[in-house]
């Protein structure tokens, strides 16, 4: 029986906000956007808020930059000196948003923004550990040129194995800049052949949408992030799933990090009455700009239907604005706290290939508060299961007999939660025993060791679990019924 591990490989990564974060729930991924034009319709800054500094200030940084030239005792590179400056002037500042970028992390930066990369717009997932085309590539794209199919097996990449290789290691291989070439070996069926594909700018979707299964008046939209295209994403699915009979919609925000301000203010106004507030905007602590509702902003689009919105701890930026903007008009909110980033930051050249990113003002509620290091109180709250809150098992090692700590607590803890009589914090027989019944069941060698394989299979089976007992949406779905 053909045993199928699903994966989104960053081919195309489209968005799948809860098994990134029941994979990686720990971690708190701030994804600031460059938003330079947004920003630049705000601001209002005069010269009277700009300190000006004279050579003599910067006497010192000359006189550093000598001395290291002259008399460091190992060669020195003069453009790391130089960046290095740039970047501890950035550091100074003490705030995490504010930082120096090299040009490849700002061209990356943008690639975060357009919603796009430099690919071939395939989706993967792993079958009998070989990369498997699952669904039709992207309407022109390479793949799609290249008449590629869904169900087509990649064997090799450029000459290179792709056997018993990772998601993210294929994607590596088949991934790079936009004209350069990349020869595939595709299996079809029984026929085995070469193609070769030219890479090219691939959209990224940031928004997905179903007909609940169980409820099929109720539409299901997660917003992964906010960039360029997000709006005109959210406003076709929703129109999509009007056509399919959707009376009434759950708007996911969970591990949304943020991204495009004005995108995320673009979607607030579809939920608005023209001229209700959107966010307030500030500058050295004077509100420089109040962003209401209307046809300017949303084209005439609105969503009149009853809809709730789920948010969590990673919910960011961007989607901290969409849930407070709806939240003051009485939209019910479920989850728990959001993060609270109320900053906005701005990407700036800084000389030939040096950026930087720069908080260059704030956001404010409709109310006029702030949810910086507060965050938005949800009005319902509902949360995750304990053991969808566990940090993702380390890869590092090979756990095994013998181990103990935190580490093989949380092991425990997750193939208990799954069904198996595994306790303590030492990995021990039946800890043993269960990942050994796990490893038969996927057709995975029978070590009893938690190698990096198993890990994928266990943590698969942990974002099942917790999906399946996703009490925020359980509590969405009774709420749209009252």
């Amino acid at each position: 029986m053909k045993k199928r591990v699903k994966g989104k490989c960053a081919l195309q990564k489209r968005t799948l906000p809860l098994s990134i974060f029941f994979i990686a729930i720990a971690a708190t991924a701030i994804i600031t956007a460059v938003v330079t034009h947004f920003v630049e319709q705000k601001q209002a800054l005069n010269n009277e808020s700009v300190v000006k500094i004279t050579r003599n200030d910067l006497d010192e940084v000359q006189d550093l930059y000598d001395l290291i030239s002259t008399n460091y005792v190992d060669k020195v590179s003069q453009e790391e000196l130089i960046q290095g400056a740039l970047k501890g002037m950035t550091d100074s500042l003490d705030d995490p948003d504010s930082k120096f970028l090299t040009a490849k992390e700002t061209k990356e930066l943008n690639a975060k923004v357009a919603g796009t990369f430099e690919g071939i717009g395939a989706n993967l997932e792993l079958e009998n550990r070989l990369p498997i085309i699952d669904e039709v590539p992207l309407k022109n794209s390479p793949a799609e040129k290249a008449k590629l199919k869904a169900n087509d097996i990649i064997f090799e990449v450029d000459g290179k194995s792709t056997k018993d290789k990772s998601l993210d290691q294929v994607a590596s291989l088949i991934r790079g800049e936009k004209g350069t070439q990349v020869k595939l070996l595709i299996q079809r069926e029984t026929d085995k052949f070469e193609v070769s594909l030219e890479r090219d700018v691939v959209p990224e979707d940031t928004v997905k949408g179903t007909i609940d299964e169980k409820n099929p008046t109720v539409g299901s939209i997660q917003i992964d992030n906010f960039r360029e295209t997000t709006a005109l994403e959210f406003r076709t699915i929703i129109e999509e799933l009007r056509k399919q009979g959707a009376k009434t919609f759950v708007i996911d925000l969970r591990q949304n990090a943020g991204g495009v301000l004005a995108e995320a203010e673009r979607v607030a106004s579809y939920f608005l009455q023209n001229g209700d507030t959107i966010a307030q905007f500030s500058n050295n602590d004077k509100i420089i700009s109040i962003d209401k509702a209307g046809k300017k902003i949303d084209q005439g689009f609105k969503v009149k239907e009853p809809t709730v919105f789920l948010v969590d701890q990673e919910s960011s930026f961007g989607s901290e604005l969409l849930a407070a903007a709806v939240k003051n008009k009485n939209y019910p909110i479920i989850g728990v706290h959001t993060f609270g980033k109320g900053t906005v930051q701005s990407v700036h050249s800084i000389g030939k290939d040096n950026y930087v990113q720069l908080t260059v003002m704030k956001w404010f509620m409709p109310d006029g508060k702030s949810v910086e290091g507060k965050g938005v109180t949800p009005t319902i709250e509902a949360d995750y299961p304990e053991y969808g809150k566990l940090p993702p098992i380390s890869k590092e090692s090979n756990w095994r007999i013998g181990d103990s700590g935190d580490p093989i607590k949380n092991i425990n803890t997750i193939l208990k939660a799954l069904g198996y009589p595994t306790d303590g914090s030492v990995f021990n027989e039946a800890t043993r025993d269960a990942v050994t019944k796990i490893q038969n069941e996927n057709n995975l060698p029978a070590t009893g060791a938690l190698d990096d394989k198993t890990v994928d299979v266990l943590q698969e089976k942990l974002f099942r679990l917790v999906k399946a007992n996703d009490a925020a949406y359980a509590k969405a779905i009774e709420t749209l019924k009252k």
